[in-house]
């Protein structure tokens, strides 16, 4: 926005020392006006957030001005045929790589189509190669604008980076904490006294078992792997509360439990589980004790679960 009305400024600032200066209103001349109007649509266009359509106004005015001038001034080597360039450089940075590549077709057949016109002798004017302050001040206006999209562009580009940056060390940070957290959690789950067993949220699967678990049933952790919990268990009214309440809370209560050890034993225990909900496939984590036991086992299960929660 600011290099839109910048430009409207500079277009009525030249139209103005023209006139102060004696200038004659030729049409050629009164390009700077068209300038002017440029740069206030362009503010217009970015204050109603219509940003694809600045580029293309650049493109068009641009490009019609260049034509313009060389029809009236009488030959393609008007120091206005700059603004072709200029238009180029509007397009590679604003435009997308399709909309550069057609303003590269129509400016490469405006430039054709002028230069015919020039050499057939169909253009409007007479040339006069005369030059003066008004062609210096036509140069330096065309180099401060490319310069000006140029800046532009660059902080945009190092904006993009900086962002790009901070998103990456944040994520870094994000997930060097979380594998601190599932460390910690691994290492007490491993020497933890009570009973753990971990599923899969999504499909029940059985991912991991600690050794108090194949102590206390009797089952190897190769024996259960990738397995439901369903066969470690009597299906009988208890069973069917604890699964009730493990369907509708995140975290059960301790229930009473039949289990069944790998001799077909039957051995009575008290159960708890908790859900521990992933981006993709969450975890159930469950404890087992013995009836009776001290709930002293529950800080063993519960603080790790909290802390890899967290992270």
């Amino acid at each position: 926005m600011r290099l839109s009305w910048m430009t409207a400024a500079l277009g009525l600032g030249l139209f103005v020392i023209d006139r102060i200066a004696g200038v004659p209103a030729t049409a050629d001349s009164m390009m700077t006006l068209v300038l002017a109007v440029m740069g206030a649509l362009s503010w217009v266009l970015l204050k109603t957030r219509h940003y694809d359509s600045v580029a293309w106004l650049l493109v068009v005015f641009l490009f019609g001005m260049a034509a313009s001038s060389t029809w009236f001034f009488g030959s393609v080597r008007t120091v206005n045929i700059v603004l072709i360039l200029m238009g180029q450089v509007a397009a590679g940075i604003f435009l997308s790589h399709r909309g550069l590549l057609w303003t590269t077709c129509a400016a490469i057949a405006l430039l054709g189509l002028l230069t015919w016109a020039d050499a057939a002798g169909v253009l409007a004017g007479t040339p006069r190669f005369v030059v003066s302050w008004r062609t210096w001040m036509t140069q330096s206006a065309s180099l401060l604008g490319v310069a000006a999209m140029m800046y532009l562009n660059r902080t945009q580009m190092r904006l993009a980076q900086e962002m790009h940056l901070k998103e990456a060390t944040q994520r870094l940070k994000t997930q060097l904490d979380r594998d601190i957290g599932q460390e910690r959690f691994s290492r007490l789950f491993r020497a933890s006294p009570t009973p753990i067993f971990v599923q899969s949220a999504r499909t029940g699967a059985i991912l991991d078992v600690n050794r108090a678990f194949e102590q206390v049933l009797g089952y190897s952790r190769n024996e259960v792997m990738n397995k439901r919990d369903g066969f470690l268990w009597l299906h009988d009214e208890q069973y069917k509360a604890f699964s009730h309440d493990r369907r509708g809370a995140r975290r059960t209560d301790w229930h009473p439990i039949t289990g069944i050890g790998r001799n077909g034993q039957h051995i009575g225990l008290q159960i708890c589980s908790e859900r521990d909900e992933g981006p993709d496939d969450g975890l159930r984590i469950t404890a087992l004790r013995l009836p009776g036991a001290s709930t002293s086992a529950l800080p063993t299960f519960y603080a790790p679960l909290e802390e890899a929660g967290d992270a």
